[in-house]
Parts: structure tokens; sequence; C-alpha cells
């Protein structure tokens, strides 16, 4: 193999520079216009913070890029790319934004054609062979990223080829190699608090989240198996301790002035005793600040809702999906609509602002089913709703189920990642719904939903402050975009 070098051996620097970019998510399943996706939030991209941590604390020079939220055009992107004078560039990618991260990599290339370029993230751990397909990518990372890219980092600095680094795919002689998988992190406390003070927390907002804010994770992995979920290849469950999570909010809090911490677990209250812990800890050390969750309406009860709001949670992000046990069944959800009733009804009684997330379309729906959805969504005690389309994303059962039914094409994910993220992405289309169809039934939905007499009425009585003001016309904007 080959070694790419970044520039001629009387420049090299006495240690090799990391650049690590988040494209803009000008992509998503939902049909919004990307004006409406920023409004709906940007969020610290905690992938990149946390690979350029652990690089940074092994000695390593590292600069962030949010495409996004500096939302910067392609010619922009090229300029800060040569202006940032990196060794190596690394892009986190989601399959959904492949499209965009191939024009991150190709102006990386157009800037400094010797630096190699590394994807990570998501879609890297399926689709790797296929990603480098692309010629402006030199290599993938599979699985997590930290301890591969400062492998790959440490190899470049020592003038080592890449050619057998665990935890990678790279092209050798023109020839895609898959090298051997690297076990995951086993102890996230060992892993560096994110690298948050490299991007530009004060630039980040989002509706109903207090500015300036920033986002945290507490533990990788679900062991769940919901059939729509692309967090199925995300490897075991593994958490961070008690008091390490604490130090991490602490930090925040100190060093970013932060109102709100956003906690991205994807069941945060999965672990009940360590969730009353963290709890118990931050009341203890007498911080004051506010965090919102996501988890599940079987992972929650009375005495776990009262000490999250004792601790200053005041949002709960909850998967409903469906208002059918059918479809939740079917969908292997492993809840009931009585328990999706009573976490929201606890919700509201102990004071939380409350999310529902729901879905539309899945394989077997019909429109009884999506009916019994609107109306637990109108029923619900709910500050605000999300309805997503039925998308059979990579690696899910999901996926795997459409592909048997000829919904799809065979190897549509495949021919998406040669294809550069070109393809239209599959919504659903069965038997009895077209994609438009569905598509309609979304937009019916949010109408529906945000557009009730009474929910404006208590969404205008509650118009406080400016921001809140903001909040109401942004939210109003986003209906527009539905058309």
């Amino acid at each position: 193999m080959t070694l790419l070098r970044t520039t001629p051996p009387t420049r090299r620097r006495r240690k090799p520079k990391t650049l690590l970019i988040k494209y803009h998510e000008n992509m998503n399943q939902q049909p919004m216009s990307p004006r409406a996706n920023d409004r709906l939030g940007i969020y610290p991209p905690l992938g990149i913070a946390s690979v350029g941590a652990y690089l940074r604390s092994h000695g390593y020079p590292v600069e962030l890029l949010d495409v996004q939220v500096l939302n910067l055009a392609p010619d922009r992107i090229h300029e800060w790319i040569a202006r940032a004078d990196p060794d190596v560039v690394g892009i986190t990618v989601k399959t959904l934004g492949l499209a965009a991260a191939l024009q991150v990599a190709r102006e990386s290339k157009r800037a400094l054609p010797h630096v190699p370029v590394v994807l990570g993230g998501p879609h890297c751990s399926l689709f790797a062979p296929e990603t480098l397909h692309h010629d402006c990518v030199d290599a993938c990372v599979d699985g997590d990223g930290e301890e591969t890219m400062l492998d790959l980092v440490r190899r470049l600095d020592e003038g080592l080829p890449w050619d057998d680094v665990p935890g990678t795919v790279v092209r050798v002689d023109g020839e895609v190699k898959v090298n051997a998988t690297r076990p995951p992190v086993g102890d996230l406390d060992s892993l560096p608090f994110a690298a948050l003070d490299l991007l530009p927390i004060p630039r980040y907002r989002s509706m109903t989240i207090d500015s300036p804010f920033t986002t945290l994770i507490s533990s990788r992995g679900c062991p769940y198996k919901c059939g729509f979920c692309s967090q199925v290849y995300t490897g075991r469950y593994r958490w961070r301790s008690v008091t390490h999570v604490v130090d991490e909010m602490e930090d925040h809090l100190h060093r970013f002035g932060a109102r709100e911490i956003v906690m991205f677990d994807e069941t945060f209250t999965l672990n009940r005793r360590r969730c009353l812990a963290i709890c118990r800890e931050i009341h203890d050390r007498g911080l004051r600040f506010s965090f919102n969750v996501r988890t599940r309406v079987d992972c929650v009860d009375r005495e776990m809702l009262e000490a999250l709001a004792a601790a200053g949670c005041k949002a709960l992000h909850l998967g409903v999906e469906s208002g059918s046990q059918r479809i939740l069944d079917q969908m292997e959800k492993e809840v009931t609509v009585d328990q999706i009733r009573e976490a929201f009804r606890l919700g509201r009684e102990l004071g939380f602002e409350t999310r529902a997330y729901f879905m539309v379309g899945y394989l077997d729906e019909d429109a009884e089913s999506m009916d019994a959805t609107l109306r637990l969504a109108l029923e619900l005690p709910l500050d605000w709703v999300s309805f997503s389309v039925a998308c059979p994303l990579p690696g899910t059962p999901l996926y795997d189920e459409a592909r048997r039914r000829r919904y799809i094409s065979q190897d549509f994910w495949g021919d998406y990642t040669r294809a550069g993220g070109s393809l239209k992405v599959p919504h659903l289309s069965t038997e009895r719904f077209s994609a438009n169809d569905l598509l309609g039934r979304q937009h019916h939905n949010y109408r529906s939903f945000y557009l009730r007499p009474p929910y404006l009425a208590r969404k205008v009585a509650g118009l406080t402050s400016s921001r809140n003001l903001r909040d109401f016309y942004n939210g109003f904007h986003m209906l527009l975009a539905l058309g």
C-alpha cells in the first residue's frame, strides 16, 4: 500500500494533525426542507468530538469542523480544509447522509490531493467495502472510532502502511482489503470527555432547548431489537460509571455555561439502579441545570421519574411508534398500548415536557391501524410529536423483510452506496399504500395534531418569552414546509 503523505518531509510536522468533519445533514427520510431541519435543531456532534478528544489525549493535534452549524457551501469547505492543512481527514457518516459526506471527501481531495480521507460512523459498519468504491475515500473505520483512528494516526506518524489496521477496510494497490475486526471499547470511563471545546457551542440551537446547550452520551448500544431501528448494529450495551458521567456534566456547566444537556443515550433509564444513582449524584453535588432524556415507556416508573425531575430533567423523549397493538407486536417493540398511556400519564403528572415519536406505514399497516396511531397521539398528554414514514434502513429486520417481500430491490443500500447516495430513499410501498399515500398520511397527522384549537391555545398561553415566541413561529414554518 502506498502511504499517502500530507507534505514533503521538509514541512512535516512533529506530530500529524487530524481534521475531523461533520457534514451538513441535508438528507433525511422525512420530507422537510433543509431550512426546516435546521429550525428543528443542530446539535454538537459527539462522534467526532469523542474521537478528537482521544487523539488529543495521546498528544496529536486535532481540529473539528461542523459544516452544518457553520452552514458552509462546498467552496467554503474546500477553503477551510486547505487552511487547516491537516495530515489526515476523518469524516463521520450515516447512510442517509452519504452523498453529503462524499461531497466533503471530494472537497478534501480537491484541496489536498495527497492527504488520506477516512470515513467512519454507522454507515461504515455496514457498507465499508462499497464506500471504498469512491476514489475520494482511502479507508473506512468499522465500529468504535477512537482506538482505530489513533492507530491510523500513529502509523502515519511513524511512516507505516495502513494495510493491516484492525477495525478498518482499506484500499491496497487498487484492491479493497477488509482487515480484522477490533473489539468495542470495553471501559468507556477510559475515554476522555468529548472535545466540545473544539466546537462553536454558542452557535448550536434547537427548539424547546435552552441555549447554550451541550450533548452527552453516558452509554453505547441498545439490547432491544425493534424491527425498524438502525441501532441494531451498535453492539452490546455498555455504560459509563455514575461518577464519570456526572463529572462530565459538571464540566459542561463550568466550561461552556450549559443551561441544558441533551442526553443522547438510546435508552437512558435502561439500567434503573444506575439512573437513580446519577440523579442522586447530581443532587448531592448541588448541580443546577436542565437535561432531557430518551428512553422507552417500559423503562420508567414513578420513583425513577420523580428522581429525574428532582435532578433537573425537564423533558422525556419516548418512542411510541404505533397506536395499534398488532403493529407494535410486529415491530417487536415489546410494549403495550396501556404501558404507553401510563408512561405519558406519569410524565405529565410529574411536570415533564413530553415528546412522542410515531411511525406510519409499517409492513402490514392498514387504514385502521394508522387511524389508531393518530387517535393515540391526540389522546396522550403530549407537548410535541414526530411522525416518520417507515423506511427500511440498512441492517434492520424491516429491511430484510421488505427485501423478502420484494418491496425493494435485493441490494438497495449496496447500490445506494455505490451510487454515492444519489438513489431515492425507499419509503415502504406495499400492496395497500404507495409512498405518496404514506407521505400524505404523515402530513395529515402533523396538521391534525399541531393545528388543534386546544393545543394552539395552550401554546399561545405559554408564550412568556421571546424564545417561546421564536419556537412557536418556527413550529408553524415547519408545518408549512410539509406542504
